[in-house]
């Protein structure tokens, strides 16, 4: 059996430039169209994954990605500049393990962020 480790994450985007915007300005991810309906992301260390376009997104229809971050707060107000909201404010997980908050993209899409408690 496989290590069942993450290997691409997809989301759904009604436009793919404003997509492309937030997600490249608040965390400088990369991109390659894939055809007319799906945009590839790269990521400078980790999982990349896609854009796949849609009419609409619903809230919570994508998965909640957790994006690991230093600190939490500079990226709340970022998102907010760029189009996105805070969805579940930064709150302590347990005091060995760190932070995490929710943003919804400018689709509503749900992106999780983790900050991890210094060792």
């Amino acid at each position: 059996m496989g290590k069942h480790a993450i290997c691409h994450v997809e989301w759904a985007s009604t436009d793919f430039k404003k997509t492309q915007n937030f997600y490249g300005g608040l965390f400088g991810w990369k991109f390659e169209p894939w055809g007319e309906e799906y945009v590839l992301f790269s990521v400078s260390d980790g999982i990349g994954g896609g854009f796949t376009k849609t009419k609409k997104v619903q809230t919570g229809q994508s998965p909640t990605v957790y994006i690991q971050v230093d600190n939490i707060d500079p990226y709340l107000k970022k998102a907010k500049d760029l189009g996105g909201k805070v969805a579940v404010d930064k709150m302590e997980i347990d005091p060995n393990v760190g932070w995490m908050a929710h943003l919804t993209d400018p689709d509503g899409n749900i992106v999780g962020l983790f900050q991890p408690a210094k060792k």
